[in-house]
Order: structure tokens, then sequence, then C-alpha cells
């Protein structure tokens, strides 16, 4: 953390201790965890020094474990924090995703707009979770929306391990956490609303950004809110994919690479067309092949399986798809410079494959970009 993080972290704690009662204790290390529910965890800010430990504040936040957590022994997962304007943030919108996708999920509690409690929380949560979980070190998320989108940006400067976020409805709180040492690979995905006053914002993550951080935006038909289901669902499957694809094979990412071939073979088993399989197979692909040393060798005669079973599509669907996946890449690194000619290239890949599933995933790309620049056509 650097010095201007743990700065304003003694501030936050300083002004929680004189605002805060706790008649509470805090949950035990060793209270009973329900997999594929949620439990509300009571966990201490740190301590500021110069502060008493007895003299304790209590900060609160709600744990969501995946389903197969208890049936994987020591297998790690990777975490989404959640941050609400209001407090008490849920899932909502996001739920059916981030369970199907078997995210471990911290949704804080005291964190809101206008009141310093959004970084104790942060941090006792964070602190707490790490202890508590087995949680994937360096595969820790966040989301939030509008001023809690704000405060989850920089969560990577504050605590160690942040990988990526999905900024809704607001742009990133400065620059600064995007400089630490250590978050270079930071991902950003912005969701804003056609309609949301903060709009703008998509165009700051866009150009504003450091130039090696990995960033895409999605512009919705909507107002100032959280985004649909569908956009979030395509801005965590995009993180997802860009953290642990086409990159370098490392260790200690050998459970989030299980983790990721589990959830795409799944995909593969419940797709039904050929396309779709063929997509979620080549998501598998791109994983560094020395995942395949570490995983359970019945996940990896099952991935062997798929691909020899599966149908390779022809023709239309395939040249869409190799299209769509190559302007995804132009839009991904132009930064924003040249949005309407990446636009039109959607567009064209739309008309031209008219009727193939990836066809139409361009259409609506190509028109959330069109949006992004003001543009309607």
């Amino acid at each position: 953390m650097s010095r201007f993080f743990a700065l304003i972290a003694i501030l936050a704690i300083g002004l929680t201790y004189s605002a805060l009662a706790s008649a509470n204790e805090p949950t035990p290390m060793d209270a009973p965890l329900a997999a594929g529910d949620i439990t509300v965890i009571a966990s201490p800010i740190p301590v500021a020094d110069g502060q008493s430990p007895e003299k304790v504040a209590l900060m609160h936040y709600r744990l969501y474990l995946p389903a197969d957590y208890d049936d994987n022994g020591n297998r790690k997962y990777p975490v989404m924090f959640i941050a609400a304007p209001g407090g008490n943030a849920r899932m909502g919108e996001m739920q059916n995703i981030l369970v199907r996708e078997r995210w471990i999920v911290a949704m804080l509690f005291e964190s809101r707009n206008g009141s310093s409690d959004w970084l104790p929380n942060f941090m006792a949560a964070y602190d707490d979770l790490v202890q508590r979980v087995r949680s994937i070190e360096s595969m820790h998320f966040c989301t939030g929306f509008s001023g809690a989108a704000k405060v989850c940006s920089v969560y990577p400067g504050i605590r160690p391990g942040f990988r990526g976020m999905i900024l809704q409805g607001a742009g990133p709180w400065g620059v600064r956490a995007f400089t630490e040492p250590g978050n270079e690979d930071l991902l950003v995905y912005g969701t804003f609303g056609t309609l949301d006053g903060n709009f703008h914002h998509a165009r700051r993550i866009r150009l504003s950004l450091p130039p090696y951080i990995r960033r895409l935006v999605t512009i919705w038909d909507g107002g100032h809110a959280w985004a649909p289901a569908h956009v979030f669902e395509s801005a965590l499957r995009w993180l997802e994919h860009a953290a642990l694809t086409s990159a370098p094979y490392a260790p200690e990412l050998d459970d989030a690479y299980q983790w990721f071939a589990e959830n795409r073979l799944s995909d593969v088993t419940e797709a039904e067309s050929d396309i779709a399989r063929f997509a979620a197979l080549e998501d598998i692909r791109g994983l560094p092949p020395e995942w395949r040393n570490a995983a359970d060798s019945s996940l990896v005669q099952r991935v062997d399986a798929a691909f020899a079973n599966a149908a390779a599509p022809t023709g239309d669907e395939r040249a869409a798809y190799e299209a769509f996946r190559a302007a995804l890449r132009d839009d991904e690194a132009d930064h924003g410079r040249n949005s309407a000619k990446i636009a039109e290239t959607y567009e064209s890949i739309a008309d031209q494959f008219p009727d193939t599933m990836y066809g139409l995933i361009a259409r609506d790309r190509g028109q959330a970009v069109y949006w992004e620049t003001g543009q309607y056509p």
C-alpha cells in the first residue's frame, strides 16, 4: 500500500472508532458456513497505531460460498467484492451468473455514499475473508454502482491481490491505484446506460487510464442504474477470459485454471448449438497448456472427450466467430481512439452474417460502441 492509501486508511479507522460503539462480538473464525448460501459476518476493523485493540469496532459483510465449496477439499476460488451506494449490498441482477460461475462473493454492509465507513468496511471484510475462506490470492475482483464504483476502483491500492473490476454507472476515482506497483495487470470493464448522467465517464475509462491497463466499456439502453443481468454477465465473462487465457502460465493460478475449465465445460454440456460449444472449448484452449498438469485427471479426461466429440462449426457461423473475436481484440486495444471505425466493423460483421450467433452478438456490440461515441445509427 502506498503512503497515500495508508494515510486515508488511518484517517478512516480513526473516524470509525469515534463514531461506532460495538456491543456485538466478531464472528468466530470457526463459525459454520453454509456452501451455496449467504452468511452475515461481523469482522473487526484494523487497529490504527496508538489505539487499543480492546476497543473493537465491527463492520459487516454478507459472505456467499459456491455450492461445491465443501466438496473440493483445499481448492480455492476467486472473490467478488460488491459495494452499493446505499449500503447493504446484495448480488441483485448479478446473482445468477456469480452463482453459476461459482464465485465467492463478499457484499459490504456499511459501505455507502457520503460515509467514511466505505474504507474500514472494505478493509475489515478483506482481512477477515482471506483468513476465513479459501480464496485465490491473486484473483480478487470488485464491482459497485455509482459512488460505490468509485470506491471499488481504489481497492487495489489498499489491499493486494486484485485482478480487475466492473465499474457500473461511474468511472474510477482517479488513476493512482492503477499506477501502484503490482497493479499493472488490472482489468477494467465499465457499464453505463444511454441516459446515465455519468455517461461521460465511459470515455474517461477508455481514454484516461494508463495505457497498459486493459479495459472495455459497454453502453446499454437505460439510465443511471446497475447493469442488466446480460450486460453484467458479458463483463464478467470478459474479466475471466482476460485474466486467465492468452497469458503465461502462473502456478499460483492452478486452482483458477481448473475453475475456469470446469465452468466452460458446463457451458459445453448445456450449449444448444455447435458454435456455442465451440466457443466454450476455445476458451479452454486459450488456457496455458501447463494447467493440465495440476488439474484433476478426471477433468482433463472430460475436457479431452469434449474436444474429441465436438462438431467443429463451419461456414458462416465459424467465420462470424473469428471476425467478432478479431474485432473485439481491436476494440480492446484501441482505447477509444477510433471507436466509430470499430463500431462500423461490428456492423459489417452483423450485416455479412445476419443469421449467425456471433453476427447477432456483433450487432449488439456495435450498437453499444456507437452509443459510446454519441452516435445513434
